[in-house]
C-alpha cells in the first residue's frame, strides 16, 4: 500500500512558511526520549512554531515528563479510521515521523492534513515511500543521531540536548515510600519482544544487592506493573527489612523521576528507565547484553555502558527484533564485580 501511495503520489515542496511541525512519537520511552532533542532544535530554529507531538496510549505518559511542546495528542492507533479522523482535526504545515519500522507511522503520515512530510528510509523495512522527503536509518550510529537527521531537510542545527524537564528533584518526595538514607534505585526488568533475553540473572541482583548493603545503602527496586510480583519475591529473597522498598507497580512517571534524581545511582537493564536516569542527570549504568551499545547506549557525563561485545555473541540488536535463531542469553556474562568497578569510577561508592 506505501509503495502504491509512493508511486501515484507526486512529492511536495517544503513549504516556504511554517507555522506548525507535528512530530509522530508512537515508540517507547527509550525512543521518546532521544526523539525529545527535536524538540530544542525545532524551538531554536523557529521559535515561533507550534509543535504538535502525536503519540500513542502506550507512551503518552513519558510527555509529562518532557517540555518544548505545544500540544499533545494521543492517537488510538489500532484503529485508522478515528486516527485519521483526529489527524484532520490538527492540521500541520509539517509533519516528522520518528518511527524506524512502524509501517502504520508511515501510512498516518500521509493521512495528515499536512503540507509536507518527513521520515526514515530504514534498510529492508519498505515504509518510507509515502514522505516527501526520505532521511537514510543507519545502522551505525547512536539513535540520538538517527533522530537529529530528520531536521537535516529543514536545514535545523541538530541539537543532542533532550528536552527532560529537571525540576524533579525539589519535588515533595513520594509519600508512599520511605526514602530518608541514601539509595540506589535497581530497574531489573525489560519489556518487549524477547525481554527475557535483555535482563541480569536474579542472583546476580542479589548479589548487587548485597553488596551494595554492605556500603551502607538503601536499595530501591522500580519496574512496571507487570514487574512488581517478581519485584515482591526478590524483596523476599533480599530479607533486608527497612534497607529495602519497593516501588515496581507503584510509582508513576513523575514520581519515578523524584526518586531518581534523588537517588546516589541507578543500575539498570537497558530499557527507557536507563534512558530517563541519564537524561536526569544521575549516575546511571546500563547492562546492555544483546543491545548494541553504539546503537542504543546511555549517554551522559555520569553514565557507563557494560557490554558483551559481538565475538561473546552479544550486540546484535538494533531496531531491537534481530534476535538470532537459538541465541543464547549473553547477560550472564555480565559480571557483578564489572558493575561495582563502574559504581566505583562513578565514586557511588568507595
Amino acid at each position: 500500500m506505501l509503495f502504491l501511495i509512493g508511486l501515484f503520489r507526486a512529492k511536495r515542496n517544503k513549504p516556504k512558511t511554517i507555522t506548525t511541525i507535528g512530530i509522530f512519537a508512537f515508540a517507547a520511552i527509550g525512543d521518546s526520549i532521544l526523539s525529545s532533542s527535536l524538540l530544542p532544535a525545532l524551538k531554536k530554529e523557529f521559535p515561533n512554531i507550534t509543535i504538535i507531538i502525536f503519540c500513542s496510549k502506550a507512551n503518552a505518559a513519558i510527555y509529562s515528563l518532557i517540555e518544548g511542546f505545544d500540544q499533545l495528542i494521543i492517537l488510538p492507533i489500532t484503529n485508522p479510521l478515528k486516527t485519521r479522523s483526529l489527524l484532520r482535526q490538527h492540521p500541520v504545515d509539517i509533519i516528522i515521523d520518528t518511527s524506524q519500522w512502524f509501517h502504520l507511522g508511515a501510512l498516518y503520515t500521509w493521512l495528515t492534513n499536512s503540507r509536507w512530510s518527513i521520515g526514515f528510509k530504514t534498510k529492508n523495512q519498505n515504509r518510507h515511500y509515502a514522505y516527501d522527503e526520505a532521511v537514510v536509518h543507519s545502522d551505525q550510529i547512536h539513535e540520538l543521531e538517527n533522530f537529529q537527521a530528520l531536521l537535516l531537510p529543514l536545514y535545523c542545527a541538530p541539537s543532542k540536548s533532550l528536552a527532560i524537564r529537571k525540576d524533579f528533584k525539589n519535588a515533595e518526595p513520594c509519600k508512599f515510600a520511605k526514602l530518608d538514607s541514601p539509595y540506589v534505585v535497581l530497574h531489573p526488568w525489560a519489556s518487549g519482544t524477547n525481554s527475557g533475553m535483555r535482563e541480569w540473572p536474579e542472583r546476580n541482583w542479589i548479589d548487587l544487592a548485597s553488596r551494595l548493603a554492605q556500603n551502607g545503602l538503601k536499595i530501591v527496586i522500580s519496574g512496571s506493573n507487570v514487574d512488581q510480583k517478581r519485584a515482591n519475591n526478590l524483596f523476599y529473597q533480599l530479607n533486608f527489612g527497612d534497607a529495602i522498598e519497593v516501588i515496581a507497580g507503584k510509582a508513576t512517571l513523575n514520581e519515578l523521576s523524584n526518586i531518581l534524581c534523588n537517588a546516589k545511582a541507578c543500575v539498570s537493564v537497558n530499557t527507557g528507565v536507563a534512558h530517563l536516569s541519564a537524561a536526569l542527570e544521575v549516575p546511571t549504568v546500563v547492562l546492555n547484553g544483546p543491545t548494541n551499545s553504539k546503537r542504543w547506549g546511555i549517554r551522559g557525563k555520569k553514565t557507563m555502558n557494560l557490554d558483551v561485545s559481538k565475538e561473546q555473541g552479544g550486540a546484535f540488536l538494533s531496531l531491537g527484533f534481530e534476535y538470532p535463531r537459538n541465541a543464547d542469553n549473553v547477560m550472564a556474562k555480565i559480571s557483578c564485580e564489572s558493575v561495582i568497578s563502574a559504581l566505583v569510577d562513578l565514586g557511588v561508592i568507595n
